[in-house]
């Protein structure tokens, strides 16, 4: 809504009969009509997203009828009545530019014939809305006609000539039609916005009503506010709150980022807080801050915090803040702030909020600071919300020792000497009056002595202060550092759970596959077996072979069978025990067995303990055992004693050649036709070697990288020669 015009002034005088609005006022009307129109089109097909806005725009009422005549009878550009507003003001302008027209026709006619010492300029100009001639004063008489002005000097008479008074009293006359015609449409405009008013108005205050909402959400984009969680229980809870004017401030002069956010929790347990800590280090901000938000919260709008910031519905909010001294009213400083102390004593209920700056101060410390306990006391027991500053030393124990009362500071930073402007719950400030006197040039042997007389008991409970100052900040680096280090630690395990995840799925995957080639080979072989007993019937085999071959048809299936159940309990799980070695897929490291469970074993790889599902382990050594590496013995073995691979993962190439030529041998005696290398993954290098071996090996007919189920290319399968 770029403008909202208020027509209310308007709409009182067009009920009325017989008012007129002038142009400008009609025009007024016309744009609170255009917006109505424009914001009603804008939020219908949004409604869905915005039922709240849209229940309220719904209600706006349009007036098409009365639009389209205002904008028909009024130029907006030029705020004045159009010609075609009606046909007889389009017949009068018609007539008046005509007779202007003949009227400067003839005056120059008249102008161009009178010498030049006649006339004192050749222009033609107005006078009392006649046409007029300049003319020097003593040559008057030589133009006859009527005198209507004259020049400040007296050197000039303005003459309207006698032959255009006729002309010049016709235009008049136009003019004044023109007048009436024009107040005749502006009467009849206004009737129709007064029979339109009520409508009107209640668009008026439609629009109003969005325009507020939209200022808020606009404000609280720009200082990125949110609405507070407001509640009856008192509690207070300002989360990264900015003080807006702060905000605004360090805009200008480009510090944005220097505001120091305020975190303020009270309210609940302790009902009035009082807030200690040096001069020039924000105490104040925090109760402006702490009032101006609980006003915004109370006057319907966002506050600059962050989400889920609280705020109570307070009674009243009473603040005694700054200076009010006055001769005028024979006000002394301490005066001032009593008389602000007796008005909220007397009006403050226990659902107040007080803000109190400075509280005993500009009198007698002993009498002021008893003063300040009386008045806190007081406040505290009518559960009251109150947030008190203070230098007085006897306030901070009173807050640590009366139940509903707290401590709080604004931290300072020793070691530069400089406020740092972060409240502290719990703990009480220092004033920092000697350091901030030695920072700001004062003689240090004068801030000596001022700390001798100050007494050891000012310098113990400052040093105790300082003490847990440090302590504060000890603490708070280190809760940052585990709060870092918490969400790096969340972070790998929701990594790690995902990659367990996965591994289960390929776990899963790979036993579905494991068991469907299973199946599939011992149809194949069923199959072929069937069809070669069928062709041995069908060659009238001798029955003694045909029962023969049946024994070793069943033999074969018995074999497939096994293999089915080995491939299918290989993929499944691994057997593992407490104190086996194993290696992790997903870590990529050796560890070791701790506890097994149904679907878990828990593997300890160093200072890293996780529970990993079976498939993602590979064994690497049995618990109080040795690695056991296939080592042929010198006679060779028998094929049933002969293992059908061997492992060399993990060995550097001339220790794994040997140990395979030395397996080649004795698989060749064991009359094996086929063997499988398990080198492994890894980088690779290993199996090119020994690929590369195998091409020139004399016992070795051809080679091939592991199947789907063989190993993939973590093993290699070589045919061997066939010695029989």
């Amino acid at each position: 809504l770029q403008n909202l015009p208020d027509i209310r002034p308007a709409l009182i005088k067009s009920r009325a009969p017989g008012n007129l609005l002038s142009v400008p006022e009609l025009l007024e009307i016309v744009e609170i009509q255009s917006n109505s129109r424009r914001l009603l089109t804008y939020m219908a097909p949004r409604q869905t997203n915005a039922p709240h806005l849209w229940a309220l725009v719904f209600q706006l009422v349009l007036t098409p009828e009365l639009e389209s005549a205002l904008l028909a009878a009024l130029e907006p550009a030029t705020q004045t009545v159009k010609d075609d507003a009606s046909p007889e003001l389009r017949r009068i302008r018609k007539s008046l530019m005509s007779l202007r027209t003949r009227i400067r026709e003839q005056i120059e006619k008249i102008l161009s014939s009178l010498p030049d010492s006649v006339v004192q300029d050749r222009v033609i100009t107005l006078r009392s809305d006649r046409f007029v001639i300049p003319i020097r004063e003593n040559q008057k008489g030589k133009l006859q006609g009527l005198v209507h002005d004259q020049s400040a000097s007296g050197a000039t008479l303005f003459v309207e000539p006698m032959v255009t008074v006729e002309l010049n009293n016709l235009l008049r006359q136009n003019e004044l039609a023109e007048r009436r015609e024009i107040e005749r449409i502006l009467r009849e405009l206004t009737a129709r916005v007064g029979q339109k008013a009520d409508c009107l108005q209640k668009n008026l205050d439609i629009l109003g009503h969005f325009d507020a909402i939209y200022a808020k959400a606009a404000f609280s984009h720009d200082l990125q506010a949110t609405a507070p969680v407001l509640n009856n229980t008192g509690r207070i809870a300002l989360r990264q709150a900015r003080h807006p004017l702060l905000v605004f401030r360090m805009r200008r002069e480009n510090k944005a980022t220097s505001v120091v956010p305020l975190n303020l929790v009270f309210g609940t347990q302790a009902w009035t807080l009082i807030l200690t800590g040096p001069n020039a280090g924000g105490k104040t901000v925090v109760l402006k801050t702490l009032g101006l938000l609980s006003l915004m919260a109370q006057s319907g709008l966002p506050i600059p915090a962050n989400e889920n910031s609280e705020l109570p519905i307070f009674s009243g909010v009473f603040a005694d803040i700054g200076d009010a001294q006055s001769i005028e009213n024979d006000l002394s400083t301490f005066s001032s702030h009593v008389q602000n102390l007796v008005a909220i004593y007397n009006q403050a209920d226990a659902n107040a909020l007080i803000l109190l700056d400075e509280i005993g101060a500009s009198t007698d410390p002993d009498e002021g600071s008893a003063l300040a306990i009386s008045l806190l006391n007081t406040f505290t027991k009518r559960g009251c919300r109150t947030l008190a500053t203070t230098h007085h030393g006897a306030l901070k124990a009173v807050a640590h020792n009366t139940p509903g009362m707290a401590n709080a500071s604004m931290a300072f930073d020793a070691e530069t000497l400089r406020p740092t402007f972060l409240f502290r719950a719990d703990i009480p400030g220092s004033s920092y009056a000697f350091e901030i006197a030695e920072r700001f040039g004062l003689d240090a042997a004068l801030v000596a002595e001022a700390r001798k007389l100050a007494g050891s008991d000012v310098r113990r409970v400052e040093s105790l202060i300082l003490d847990l100052d440090a302590a504060c900040q000890h603490h708070r680096e280190m809760s940052q550092k585990l709060e870092q280090e918490s969400i790096a630690i969340a972070q790998k395990m929701a990594d790690y759970d995902a990659r367990l995840i996965e591994i289960e799925k390929r776990e899963r995957d790979f036993k579905h596959n494991a068991q469907h080639e299973a199946r599939q080979i011992l149809s194949n072989a069923n199959a072929l077996i069937e069809r070669t007993v069928r062709e041995i019937k069908e060659s009238q085999a001798d029955k003694t072979v045909v029962q023969q071959i049946r024994k070793e048809v069943e033999q074969t299936r018995k074999e497939l069978d096994g293999h089915r159940r080995f491939l299918t309990e290989k993929s499944a799980h691994q057997h593992f025990g407490s104190g086996d070695r194993v290696l992790s897929k997903t870590f990529h490291q050796e560890g070791t067995v701790i506890a097994v469970s149904e679907s878990r074993i828990l593997v300890e790889m160093g200072n890293l303990k996780a529970e990993l599902p079976p498939g993602d382990l590979t064994m690497c050594q049995k618990a109080s055992q040795k690695p056991v590496v296939p080592h042929p013995k010198t006679i060779g073995p028998s094929k049933g004693e002969l293992p059908l691979e061997i492992d060399v993962r993990g060995l550097i190439f001339d220790e794994a050649v040997e140990r395979v030529d030395k397996y080649l041998d004795d698989a060749v005696m064991g009359h094996l036709k086929q063997a499988r290398i398990i080198h492994g993954k890894g980088t690779g290098v290993l199996r090119k070697k020994l690929n590369d071996h195998f091409k020139t090996h004399p016992l070795v007919k051809s080679q091939r990288a592991g199947q789907r189920g063989e190993g993939d290319w973590g093993v290699t399968v070589v045919e061997l020669i066939n010695n029989t």
